[in-house]
């Protein structure tokens, strides 16, 4: 177990051993030798290796997600919810699927980064080195150099985030999502930036942000709050509306609110949400949908969906495929 100790602590562990390490940290013992052996390890880190600048610093965290987050693991397993919050060991191990860790190339001297991913089913909660706090949704993956905080604020996100940023004029929060930049001072917003959609959204509540386009030499924008820009990748075009924020925003609490979206778009959600693959037939995938979703088990999600359009569910395998339903199928 040592040695995949110390390939996870290196963030070179592929998944089946995240998980089987999972379970040897469920026993108290475990992880209590779990601390030896990433203590030795951390001796061999010079003070720039640790986000934060120091040993002592990267402690601190470590000691406050570790208290924080074995308490959620335990509670979202006494629920027993479809939804939880991801329960993780800051750096130390994928709880229910969400993982945390930096990875050393002492060879290249490249800057270490701090990588967190919110896997299927997951959204994960954490605090940044300089006080921000950041939800992460299901399927989506933050990363940061350990220059954060010290000489930059800069992240890079795929997949969707909320951001509390905390205030500090001098050193302004830089969210690079893959083709759009968003720069923001003490500000709290969201930005949805998956990669298989053609679209980024920026909604913000509160502050104010401004929109970069890297490389483009006339593009420019400003947020005002109850606004959300949604940026083109394909043709580079920016457009911005007002929107209840509230709407995109208030997954982070477990709800999703869906408002006309597609059959396809819904089911893309409704993946990342309960960790289940699903397909759309083409002769379905326009259907539109307005609901919202809390507590509901994707079961009960799916047989809504049936009753207000003309869709039946077929379970094939470990998919769920959604094709076009016979009238008298609807009716019976």
């Amino acid at each position: 177990m040592k040695q995949i100790i110390i390939k996870y602590l290196e963030g070179r562990a592929n998944e089946p051993e995240q998980h089987r390490l999972l379970e040897w940290l469920r026993n108290k013992d475990n992880r209590v030798r779990f601390r030896v052996v990433s203590s030795n390890w951390r001796k061999t880190l010079d003070d720039d290796d640790f986000p934060g600048g120091s040993e002592s610093s990267w402690r601190s965290i470590e000691e406050q997600f570790l208290r924080r987050n074995y308490f959620l693991w335990r509670k979202t397993r006494k629920q027993q919810r479809v939804f939880k919050y991801a329960a993780v060991f800051f750096f130390l191990v994928s709880l229910g699927g969400t993982g945390w860790y930096f990875s050393r190339q002492t060879e290249k001297r490249v800057m270490p980064h701090t990588n967190v991913i919110a896997q299927g089913g997951q959204i994960s909660r954490l605090d940044l080195p300089d006080g921000s706090r950041v939800w992460l949704n299901a399927g989506s993956t933050l990363s940061y150099d350990n220059a954060f905080s010290r000489r930059n604020r800069n992240i890079a996100l795929t997949g969707e985030a909320y951001f509390d940023v905390a205030g500090n004029e001098a050193l302004p929060f830089v969210v690079d999502c893959n083709g759009l930049q968003i720069k923001a001072v003490g500000t709290r917003f969201g930005a949805a930036a998956f990669p298989e959609d053609s679209t980024i959204d920026v909604v913000l509540e509160e502050g104010r942000v401004a929109l970069d386009v890297p490389g483009s030499k006339n593009f420019a924008c400003r947020l005002q709050p109850g606004e959300m820009a949604r940026y083109s990748k394909n043709i580079r075009k920016l457009s911005v509306s007002r929107v209840q924020t509230q709407n995109y925003t208030a997954w982070r609490s477990g709800i999703i609110s869906i408002f006309d979206q597609t059959l396809e778009k819904v089911a893309r959600r409704l993946e990342k949400r309960y960790d289940q693959k699903i397909q759309v037939d083409s002769q379905v995938r326009d259907l539109r949908y307005t609901f919202t979703i809390k507590d509901e088990t994707l079961d009960q999600v799916i047989r809504l969906m049936e009753r207000i359009t003309p869709v039946k569910a077929v379970q094939e395998d470990d998919v769920i495929r959604f094709e076009k339903s016979e009238p008298q199928a609807r009716n019976e």
